[in-house]
């Protein structure tokens, strides 16, 4: 027992080591690695020659020393040492990004898709899309690949890889959660997670976005969907079966209107791309018919345009989902008290529609002390920084694995380690 602690311990601080210089924006020299990390001299010196022998870390730049001695080595990461996919699947395009070990972008390939899909033809089209993402690299980036990670909207169980509910995927009989996971690891042959799409995000952003070095932020996604990401001191909250942040399902009228969850009356049924669509239908505004995920996106467009042009029942439209969506960010700042909330908003053409009364009703909803505390900074980012999310929860379960970065050292992935459930 006394071993395996041990072990544990060092792979902590393996992880450590290795995940500051990924997360340090450039590279760092050992002592500040302990500066970041707490750990003493002889300890980064020892974890750090180990990740440079297995090449998951190389020596960049010397810079000079204070004290005017020898010359401190910076240690940066290796990005040939691996090779990850990250892949956001919408109700109509599937968005996969090749990256490096670095999490650099080398690769975006954007495919055409109709949902619903039963789990098989889902995964039977993951798979395909996946494949032809790395063949445009070659057979070295295939053979070194570590893992994909998968952004898919909904219920989403991320620590057993299952689905249990999304607008992408057909209802199983008995309603049992869809192993997508272990499906696709299946398909594939290396490791594949699993999460919820607006997890995927707040991860991006506290990697690579305006979340960097901020312990609690609330990353809110407004697309045909309503999304929650939570970093709540420095890591992803998932709650219960990895179910928290369902924002979008919060019920506001047990009557209302009927979501695609099954429900009625919940926020996203009001707010999202769909519903103001829909509620454009309704008021004469927009042409009848079916609403699939193409006509969404060039209705919602075209309905933003009446808006900019001034037909005032447009804005009107707009005008509420602001205040529906912000009297709700409100009451969540009230509710967690986060350092940022971001809101990817979608198309940048609603933005100065929806955003004045969206923050107006944030701030009447949020307690006094945080009105003007709480930055809300209104974005509108593209598939690919979802994929890239993606990525980097393969890339931080790598970190978190000593044993898979010495193994790709040797000879790429062990086939044991291929299938296996991250709470395994």
């Amino acid at each position: 027992m006394a071993r395996l602690q041990s072990r544990q311990i060092s792979q902590l601080h393996l992880y450590q080591v290795l995940h500051s210089v990924r997360l340090g924006r450039g590279a760092l020299t050992r002592a500040e690695i302990c500066e970041i990390t707490g750990l003493s001299q002889p300890a980064v010196s020892t974890l750090t020659r180990r990740l440079l022998e297995t090449q998951a870390l190389v020596e960049a730049d010397a810079r000079p020393s204070f004290g005017g001695g020898r010359r401190e080595r910076e240690l940066a990461i290796n990005p040939d040492f691996a090779w990850v996919v990250g892949v956001k699947v919408q109700l109509h395009q599937i968005t996969l990004a090749l990256a490096d070990f670095a999490g650099g972008v080398r690769n975006v390939l954007k495919v055409r898709i109709d949902t619903p899909l039963t789990q098989a033809a889902l995964v039977r089209r993951l798979a395909r899309e996946i494949e032809a993402c790395l063949a445009t690299a070659g057979g070295q980036v295939r053979q070194r690949l570590a893992g994909v990670g998968v952004a898919v909207p909904g219920f989403v169980d991320s620590l057993r890889g299952e689905v249990h509910w999304s607008a992408v995927l057909r209802a199983t009989r008995g309603d049992r959660p869809a192993p997508l996971a272990q499906a696709l690891t299946d398909a594939l042959a290396v490791p594949v997670v699993v999460e919820n799409d607006a997890n995927m995000l707040a991860l991006a952003e506290q990697w690579f976005g305006q979340a960097a070095r901020l312990s609690n932020v609330a990353v809110v996604t407004l697309e045909q969907g309503l999304g929650l990401g939570l970093v709540f001191n420095g890591e992803l909250y998932r709650g219960h079966l990895g179910l928290a942040g369902e924002i979008g399902h919060q019920q506001i009228d047990p009557a209302g209107r009927a979501c695609r969850c099954g429900k009625q009356g919940c926020l996203e049924a009001y707010v999202t791309r769909f519903a103001v669509a829909r509620q454009g239908q309704e008021a004469g505004l927009l042409p009848d018919g079916k609403l699939d995920a193409d006509a969404i996106e060039s209705a919602y467009a075209a309905l933003a345009t009446q808006a900019l042009a001034g037909n005032a029942a447009a804005r009107h439209i707009f005008e509420t989902q602001g205040r529906l969506l912000g009297q709700w960010l409100g009451n969540m700042v009230s509710m967690i008290a986060p350092q940022l909330v971001i809101l990817d908003g979608g198309p940048a053409i609603a933005a100065p529609l929806f955003e004045p009364a969206l923050r107006e009703a944030m701030a009447q909803a949020s307690i006094l002390p945080h009105r003007s505390t709480v930055p809300l900074v209104v974005c509108h980012h593209g598939d690919e920084v979802w994929a890239r999310g993606a990525a980097a929860l393969v890339l931080q379960r790598l970190d978190e694995s000593a044993e898979i970065i010495e193994s790709v050292s040797r000879h790429g992935f062990e086939s044991e380690s291929v299938g296996r459930r991250p709470d395994a």
